[in-house]
């Protein structure tokens, strides 16, 4: 059965966080394997498209102090409202909350299609971050659930995420829908060849200790706690490298940060890298994947390392640590600055224990989207056929008022 279906998301190329990630694989799998799939997402300046499915984009600004975050403006952008109403769909797929995600609710009821939409992100240390007034603070959080109760099925990628929605107040009920990764298990010999070209990326030696940080570059991933164990490790005169890839509000803090701590040497930041496949040789290239957010929930990150075999490091009783056991498929610390240093030095001296945890985490943890997109089609199908016959429905071209 073909079915016409669209992701919405308020981040998006080149914007590289987790959710981006998960809304463009799901577009682009569907596309692949069960019908016409797209995506609409806020317009970034001068950026182009370069994906095997249809984006349609509407027009943004700059987040305040979100960078590089945006807010969508589909209400004045005309061109985007006249694309988006001689489109056909079979079920909508929301992502986020907020204007596309409102977008995407009004769009359902108008054209009586189906609404999916996924829980992805502790929104409440989001809006903590900008937002200095509780009361506000609440009614975006009442706002907030108000969304997802307006959906026909929500799902989270893991049940942790489940019990954070939960504790936001939400009384409804929801599916497990896990996120996967897009990057293959290379064989030995591409290996090889990746983890070269990932070594001269960095500058580094073959014996070299790597250590890496995908995603963004703000102090609620815990960044800070990393430079500082760096710091205590050149203390102890150990030899390595931290890789830090993305960006963020933080990273000029960041980088401050590692001047002052004169661990210049030690620390490299590689910034966005947008080609997915010399992130590959950055990962081949590493040896742990340094990942101590107690913010994320089902961080794609993990699964995108344990193609490599490279293990990852978590805090204890974190969202994150889902189904992570400690040394058999990743590595488990307390949120503190102590704790990640006596884990890295302790593994510094074992590199069998890595090899384990990562052959572990790539059996365990490692899940191919292209696998992950047929359950979400199936689903889909149900929902179309619960909600009424897989008929596609036309926007009528007499109204805007439906657009936030």
């Amino acid at each position: 059965m073909q079915i016409t279906t669209c992701q919405f998301n308020d981040s998006y190329f080149p914007i590289m966080d987790g959710v981006g990630m998960t809304a463009h694989n799901y577009a682009y799998w569907l596309n692949e394997k069960y019908g016409k799939s797209m995506l609409i997402a806020p317009r970034v300046k001068d950026y182009k498209d370069n994906v095997d499915y249809k984006v349609y984009r509407f027009k943004s600004v700059l987040l305040p102090g979100m960078n590089p975050y945006r807010v969508g403006l589909p209400l004045i952008d005309i061109t985007f409202k006249k694309k988006i109403k001689k489109i056909k769909f079979d079920v909508l797929h929301a992502h986020c909350p907020f204007i596309s995600g409102q977008l995407a609710v009004k769009l359902a009821s108008k054209l009586k299609v189906p609404l999916v939409a996924t829980f992805h992100t502790k929104y409440r240390d989001d809006f903590k971050k900008v937002i200095n007034n509780d009361l506000f603070i609440e009614f975006l959080m009442r706002t907030t659930l108000e969304f997802y109760k307006s959906a026909d099925l929500v799902w989270v990628p893991n049940k942790a995420t489940g019990q954070t929605l939960k504790d936001y107040g939400f009384n409804g009920s929801y599916e497990v829908m896990p996120n996967g990764t897009d990057m293959a298990i290379p064989d030995k010999v591409k290996f090889l060849k990746y983890r070269k070209k990932g070594l001269d990326r960095i500058e580094s030696g073959p014996n070299e200790f790597i250590m890496l940080f995908v995603g963004q570059h703000r102090w609620e991933k815990n960044v800070r706690l990393i430079l500082e164990a760096m710091k205590m490790l050149k203390s102890f005169g150990e030899s390595f490298k931290m890789i830090f890839v993305g960006e963020g509000y933080a990273a000029r803090e960041m980088m401050k940060l590692v001047r002052q701590y004169k661990i210049q040497e030690q620390v490299i930041f590689l910034g966005v890298i947008t080609d997915r496949k010399e992130l590959e040789y950055v990962y081949a290239a590493s040896d742990l994947l340094v990942f101590p957010s107690i913010y994320d929930n089902s961080p794609l990150v993990l699964q995108e390392a344990a193609a490599f075999d490279v293990p990852s490091v978590i805090v204890r009783n974190s969202s994150s640590a889902e189904g992570i056991l400690d040394g058999i498929n990743g590595f488990l610390i307390e949120d503190q600055v102590e704790s990640l240093v006596k884990k890295i030095t302790e593994l510094m001296k074992r590199p069998d224990a890595i090899k384990k945890a990562g052959e572990g985490a790539r059996k365990s943890i490692y899940h191919p989207w292209d696998a992950i997109v047929d359950d979400v089609y199936q689903r889909y199908v149900e929902l179309i056929m619960e909600h009424q016959p897989a008929v596609s429905h036309q926007w009528e071209d007499d109204e805007d008022e439906h657009l936030p």
